[in-house]
């Protein structure tokens, strides 16, 4: 076991009880060994939900057991915990049942009243063909990066804003840790923020003088004196809470995950350099190349990578502003027989949203009440939406939500207006909730997003939809779009969501008559001024 030595991946595949018992023999002579598992054979073990709690650890061998449920974000993130020479080992049904295995994870976006049998295992067979076709780690050339010397140098002297990103695995928040403690020997005041306090736990495990935690909300609050403000995780900090840290702070180092399996920070780095430029010139990027746990061109991060998207970004485009562009619904059996394709939707929603996780691949290729539509020009996607249809419950079941004495899993708009807006028929109709709506950076500001929405009205209508429905963290931006879209506000959430910081707002459009009393209703009811909102 040793940094310099790559880790390997088995996948064994039987009964479940075998399968254990197998990886049990196998792993006799391990000292330090990870099981992610709800059986009762292994005692000791770990279910996944759960797996967050082994971060900053490190072992020589881990056991996942997909048989307890393949819940794809505890196996990125577990696997990042396996040490150089390590062996992950996967436990499966036999290939050819575990498409159709009735596997637990699912139920996360599995709305009421679909069943495990709605799941089609498109993703399931996706990763068996990734496993089993000849796969080889492509040698690429040493990109240019700083050591974690460097880093802690550059960290101690900062006089302005650094913006520090790597991967998963090279140290970057150990480099916080170990400059802190230097910081803090100078007689400077440091203090360090992130999304948790757990989040931090390898910035004070590599600290000797630690600095002090404070939560984003709580920093902002009090406005604390540091000398140099440490923001770790920065990419699932909210960007506007990150800018608010840079006008208050003079000193602040950022860091970020680029390719993770909480977000990536891919889409946080293209929006915050954009907006840091205009508020600081000077500020420094740093990058983190070498992996400290493990050797450069790792077999299983390759195959991690490969298997769940990690390090999908936006694919560069060639926009002709007078060629056609054409509208299109994609079947998630496409993306399965696509991989191109299924890189290009997927990056484009990554690069938009800075909490897109390994799950959310999961789900559009499986998610029955999911549909995927695009733009596209030229074989290039330019503008992607999902669609989730929410609602269409029975009176009955409708009052009992009215009520509060009953909360079927999903539906999230129809669920919302009937209960906290207090309309009482309103989850009886039948809604199309935009989830995602992505253009690629590239070429935003073009009506690419308006053309979109109006395709997915037209969708929608040829669906029996009785509205359209959108719900997102409140910006006066978002806001605009919508508004300038035909939506009308239909509800602001009274408390700010934790991971955007902002409340959150619910907006519709009528598409059917019954969708048009609904708005009247809304109107009546629950009316929100626009002109009041500010976003915060």
């Amino acid at each position: 076991m040793s940094a310099d030595h790559p880790r390997q991946f088995l996948h064994l595949t039987g009964s479940q009880e075998d399968c254990l018992r197998a990886a049990q023999s196998k792993l006799i002579q391990q000292i330090s060994i990870l099981w992610i598992s709800t059986a009762p054979l292994i005692p000791n073990a770990l279910p996944a939900k759960k797996a967050h709690l082994v971060l900053g650890q490190e072992f020589d061998a881990i056991v996942f057991d997909a048989f307890s449920g393949l819940d794809v974000n505890a196996l990125a993130a577990v696997s990042g915990t396996l040490r150089g020479g390590g062996l992950f080992i996967l436990l499966s049904p036999d290939i050819e049942v575990w498409p159709d295995f009735p596997d637990p994870a699912y139920q996360r976006f599995l709305p009421y009243s679909y069943t495990a049998a709605s799941i089609k295992g498109l993703f399931v067979k996706r990763l068996l063909r990734i496993l089993h076709e000849p796969f080889q780690v492509t040698q690429l050339a040493p990109k240019i990066g700083s050591s974690q010397g460097d880093i802690v140098e550059q960290i101690t002297h900062v006089s302005s804003v650094l913006v520090l990103s790597a991967d998963r695995g090279r140290g970057k928040s150990a480099a916080l840790g170990l400059a802190a403690s230097q910081l803090i020997a100078q007689g400077k005041q440091v203090l360090v923020t992130a999304p948790s306090r757990a989040a931090v736990e390898s910035v004070f495990k590599h600290a000797e003088l630690v600095p002090t935690f404070y939560a984003p909300d709580d920093l902002l609050l009090n406005l604390p004196k540091a000398d140099v403000l440490l923001v770790d995780e920065a990419a699932a900090i909210p960007l506007h809470f990150s800018l608010k840290l840079v006008k208050t702070y003079p000193r602040v180092v950022f860091s970020t995950t680029l390719h993770g399996y909480e977000g990536s920070g891919r889409g946080f780095v293209l929006r915050f350099q954009q907006a840091l430029t205009e508020l600081v010139p000077d500020w420094q990027s740093l990058r983190l190349e070498q992996p400290m746990r493990w050797p450069q061109h790792d077999p299983l991060e390759a195959l991690m990578y490969r298997l769940l998207l990690l390090d999908i970004e936006a694919a560069e485009i060639e926009f002709k502003l007078r060629a056609p562009v054409e509208y299109k619904q994609l079947q998630p059996v496409q993306l399965l027989e696509n991989e191109g394709l299924l890189q290009q939707v997927f990056g484009l929603l990554v690069t938009a949203h800075y909490q897109t996780r390994p799950s959310d691949l999961q789900q559009i290729l499986d998610a029955p009440n999911l549909s995927i539509h695009v733009l596209a020009q030229n074989q290039q996607i330019l503008a992607v939406a999902l669609l989730s249809r929410e609602g269409g419950f029975a009176t009955e079941l409708s009052a009992a939500i009215y009520a509060g004495k009953r909360r079927p899993h999903g539906h999230l708009v129809p669920q919302t207006l009937t209960f906290h807006a207090q309309l009482q028929d309103a989850a009886e109709l039948i809604c199309e909730r935009i989830m995602r709506i992505a253009v690629h950076p590239s070429i935003q500001g073009q009506g690419l997003g308006q053309r979109l929405v109006g395709d997915l009205m037209a969708y929608a209508n040829r669906q029996k939809a009785d509205y359209l429905a959108v719900s997102y963290a409140l910006s006066p931006k978002l806001l605009r779009f919508w508004q300038d879209a035909g939506f009308i506000l239909a509800r602001v959430g009274q408390r700010k969501d934790t991971a955007s910081a902002s409340r959150s707002a619910v907006q519709i459009r009528a598409l059917s008559t019954a969708g048009e009393v609904l708005v009247k209703q809304v109107l009546m009811n629950c009316p929100v001024d626009p002109s009041s909102i500010s976003g915060d």
